[in-house]
Formats: C-alpha cells, sequence, structure tokens
C-alpha cells in the first residue's frame, strides 16, 4: 500500500505552514504497511509502539557530523516502551506529557520538576546516561574507541538498571548468533530486543569489514526491534533504526510502518517525541554462503537482507546479526484456562447433540503472571482438537474469553469429554492450571434429546416442553434446539420427525 499523490501535498502543505526550519521533500511512497506482530502501544508514552529516536543529535558522537551512539539510542528506545508498559500496569488512568506523571522507575525525569519522565526533553539526557555506562567512544573508561561493544552494551544495561534501583526486577541476557526464533520469542514475550549488526563485504575470493566508509557505520550498528512476523518463511523483524528512517523514505524492502504522519525528512529531534515512528522491515534470512572468517566455517549467522542497500551501499555488502540483547522483567511466567462453558452446560438428564449440528463453546484463560503472554488454547473432545486459536500479548493479571464452536458432522456417536488446554509459555513451570474440563457432551442420531439411544416419545415431549423457547426463557432447553439456531420451533420438529423411531 503506498501512500496517494494528495498524502504527499498535504505534508508539503503542513511544512509551509510549520516555516522554514525544514523543507518538505517526498523522496520515495513509503512500501506496503507492516502486517506482522507489532510491539502495544502505551498512552504513557509510545503511542505507535517502539519509539524510534534518531541519533542525528547534537553531541551524540565523538564530532560534528560523526554519530556513533547507536547502541545507546537504541536502548533508550526499548527501555521507554517497556516504562511505559509499567506505567500502564501501575498506573490505571496513564496520562502523557505534558502532565508529569511517573509510576514506574525504569526511566525517570532528568529534571522532575520541569518535565515529565517521557517528555521529549527527557531523550537527550538519557541517552547520555546510556552513552557513558556503555563507555560509548571510550567515553566512561578512556580507552579509545569508536562506538560501542555490544558486550559494553550488556553491561551497561545493566548498570543503568542498577541505577535506578531495580536490579531484583529486571534481567539481561543474550545471544550470539542468535537464531530467528530466538528473536521471535523474546520479541512476542514483550521483551526489550536490540540487534548488533556486523558488516563485510564479499570481494569475489575474501571477506572484507574495512571498506564501510560512513565511520557511524565502522564499529557496526545497534537496531531495535519493534515487530517480528514468524508466518512467513524465512522470517521478518521490524525495526526501530536509530541512523535512518528507511520506509518514511521508501527505501525499506519489506515496507514498515508509520503510524502517525509526519514530514520528511524532518529535523533528528522530531522523533524524540514517541508518537513520530518509521519502522522498517526486512527479512532476517540464514546466511548459506561463505562465512566470514571470525564466524568460523559451521556457524549460523543471520542476514538482515538488503539493510546495506537502503543506506546506500551495493549488493556485495551484507549486515550479519552478530548478537542480540534482550532486557526482560524478572517475575513468574504463568498462563491458566479458568473456565470452560458450553452451549449443552446444564442440560438433563445429560447433554446431547446431534450428529450433524453444532456446540457453542467459550474458553477463559488467564495471565497469572507478570509478563505479557502470547500462547496457543486448543479446544478438544476427548483426545481430539476441535480448534485451536492464539491468545497475543495477554497482559499480566489479564483474562479474556475465546469462542469456538464444534460442528459435529463426521464425528461418531458417544460421549465426549470437553476441555480446553493452554500450551505453556516459555519460562512457565505451574501447568496443573493449563487444562480445564468442562464434562460431558453425547453425540446421538439428531432427535435423540434424552440420549438414551433411541428417537422415540421421550425425545418429542421433550420437545414439545421447550416448544418455542429461547435461551432466556425458563423452559428452554438446548438439547431440543436440534439445529442450533437458537430457538426450539417447528425445524427443530422436523428434524426430530425424520429420524423418529431410529436407534443406535
Amino acid at each position: 500500500m503506498k501512500r496517494s499523490r494528495p498524502y504527499a501535498l498535504s505534508l508539503i502543505l503542513l511544512g509551509i505552514l510549520l516555516g522554514s526550519t525544514f523543507v518538505v521533500f517526498i523522496a520515495h511512497a513509503p512500501g506496503p504497511i507492516w502486517v506482522g506482530y507489532v510491539k502495544p502501544s502505551y498512552p504513557d508514552y509510545a503511542p505507535s509502539g517502539m519509539p524510534d529516536f534518531d541519533e542525528h543529535q547534537v553531541g551524540w558522537g565523538p564530532a560534528p557530523g560523526t554519530y556513533t551512539w547507536c547502541g545507546p539510542v537504541a536502548v533508550a528506545n526499548s527501555l521507554w516502551w517497556l516504562d511505559s508498559e509499567y506505567e500502564s500496569i501501575f498506573n490505571l488512568h496513564p496520562v502523557p506529557p505534558p502532565a508529569i506523571s511517573d509510576s514506574f522507575g525504569l526511566v525517570k525525569s532528568y529534571n522532575a520538576t520541569a518535565w515529565d519522565d517521557h517528555d521529549s526533553r527527557n531523550v537527550d539526557p538519557l541517552v547520555h546516561n546510556l552513552a557513558f555506562l556503555m563507555d560509548t567512544d571510550g567515553q566512561r573508561t578512556g580507552t579509545p574507541h569508536i562506538g560501542t561493544t555490544w558486550p559494553d552494551l550488556v553491561s551497561g544495561i545493566k548498570q543503568y538498571i542498577a541505577q535506578q534501583g531495580l536490579t531484583g526486577s529486571f534481567e539481561v541476557h543474550n545471544s550470539s548468533f542468535p537464531d530467528f526464533t530466538w528473536i521471535d520469542n523474546q520479541t512476542l514475550q514483550c521483551q526489550d530486543v536490540e540487534l548488533f549488526l556486523e558488516f563485510y563485504q564479499w570481494t569475489g575470493a575474501t571477506w572484507t569489514n574495512s571498506t564501510i566508509t560512513n565511520p557511524s557505520l565502522e564499529a557496526g550498528h545497534f537496531v531495535t526491534v519493534a515487530g517480528s512476523n514468524s508466518t512467513l518463511v524465512p522470517g521478518e523483524v521490524l525495526i526501530s533504526d536509530p541512523i535512518q528512517d528507511a520506509y518514511e523514505a521508501g527505501m525499506a524492502p519489506r515496507g514498515g510502518r508509520s503510524p502517525v504522519p509526519e514530514p520528511y525528512p524532518h529535523p533528528a529531534a522530531m522523533h524524540n517525541d514517541a508518537q513520530f515512528v518509521s519502522q522498517d522491515a526486512y527479512q532476517a534470512t540464514q546466511w548459506l554462503g561463505p562465512q566470514p572468517g571470525p564466524y568460523g566455517p559451521l556457524q549460523p549467522v543471520l542476514e538482515l537482507v538488503g539493510y546495506l542497500q537502503t543506506l546506500g551501499y551495493d549488493p556485495s555488502f551484507h549486515a550479519f546479526i552478530r548478537a542480540a540483547v534482550a532486557t526482560s522483567p524478572l517475575g513468574t511466567h504463568d498462563v491458566a484456562v479458568t473456565s470452560v462453558k458450553t452451549s449443552k452446560d446444564g442440560c438433563k438428564p445429560m447433554p446431547t447433540v446431534g450428529d450433524n449440528s453444532q456446540v457453542k463453546v467459550n474458553v477463559t484463560v488467564f495471565n497469572k503472571g507478570t509478563f505479557p503472554e502470547t500462547f496457543n488454547v486448543t479446544l478438544y473432545a476427548n483426545a481430539t482438537s476441535v480448534d485451536m486459536q492464539t491468545v497475543t500479548g495477554l497482559a499480566s493479571g489479564a483474562q479474556t474469553t475465546l469462542n469456538y464452536v464444534w460442528n459435529t458432522t463426521h464425528w461418531a456417536h458417544g460421549n465426549y469429554t470437553i476441555s480446553a488446554y493452554a500450551t505453556p509459555v516459555a519460562g512457565e513451570t505451574n501447568t496443573t492450571d493449563n487444562t480445564f474440563t468442562d464434562g460431558v457432551i453425547k453425540v446421538v442420531i439428531p432427535g435423540d434429546i434424552n440420549g438414551d439411544g433411541s428417537v422415540d416419545i421421550y425425545d418429542a415431549i421433550l420437545l414439545a416442553g421447550g416448544f418455542n423457547s429461547t435461551p432466556e426463557k425458563p423452559n428452554w432447553n438446548t438439547n431440543a434446539d436440534l439445529n442450533s439456531d437458537g430457538v426450539v420451533d417447528i425445524y427443530d420438529a422436523i428434524i426430530l420427525a425424520n429420524h423418529y423411531n431410529q436407534h443406535e
């Protein structure tokens, strides 16, 4: 889906109205809008999901025009988002800036009397703090180097968490040469994930990493994961990229998202207001060609396909995902099925359903843990799966009800125990409450309302007793609703008549 010409013209007009601080120029129409999983949005303050702060800001590098703070910027994105998530957990009515409201301490205001912790003015001191802790450009230790190493990034996040007094609340873990499943699982569990990219050029005979001409990229580059898509093979990742806005520029090869329209190009500080993002999509494909020497001949590595080409490099350059870092809340993973209710509940002498009819089933699940969770819930009749549904991003302490339909066509006559099973999530140890059993429903000859194996006068009496009833009436008998249309009427009587005197 591409932006229309009126959209581009409206942005040009917006630029004129806002004055001459920047020139609005649409070089390319943005590509397809991302359709995979996106990190959730929060009112205080990540209204477009994962923020997308821009590293091209004054002082964010060793010299004017050289910007090497992608590591602290990528982490600032994720910590800001995670703090926003917890703002919504600890404050039932979270409010965005400029109101000063801070219910959780992962991100604190660096001028608490003047602005909120999620005010755009708080981005610069947050990034400076992280850059110092991560020894970016050697500013903490004095050891000369450019940018941030990924081990220093891990160490810096841990120091920051300790600085905020939250050592017992979060953990930092990493994966060297992560596969897509690791990245996808961490993202779906609503962990904060940064990717460290290393760049190599294949000369036709050897690899070299000394030909990158952009000083900001010479030591590699960090990006923040804003979403993932495992429904495609190879998978896709959606990133907030500190060095560019590829989607807004129409350069992202797999499209992306920018939910709040904004002029492009724009000042770097515009994205300090977290509503403005350009999240860019790329395939994360396992590299099958010759390995760069440091990786070893058998080391699996993912390539972010086409990434360097969006920055103007030719196809001989490749961006490999050398490492991934995740910041996770410490706590429990625990999902439970708390209720299974069928449309046959309460029927006497027993719940029955004809072999060409339907049973509606409502399954309620609850997140008893401290993490948002994504998991599958399967409905069973005995040991046979009826249907599976996915619960996505269920918040801690929240519950939701799933609606299933069991169509009994082609099911053998007999008793079936109805149950639901929630697949355990990563890290879950208590699985005793992942299954809930409702009871037994008997699949019968259509018209066998009482389940005694034959369609006879006793079934006709039961149908007559519920005739013209609907679920809210006291004489309602869902067993007698033979066609499952919500009313016992002549159509049900016709079904019974067509099977009268049949028996097992």
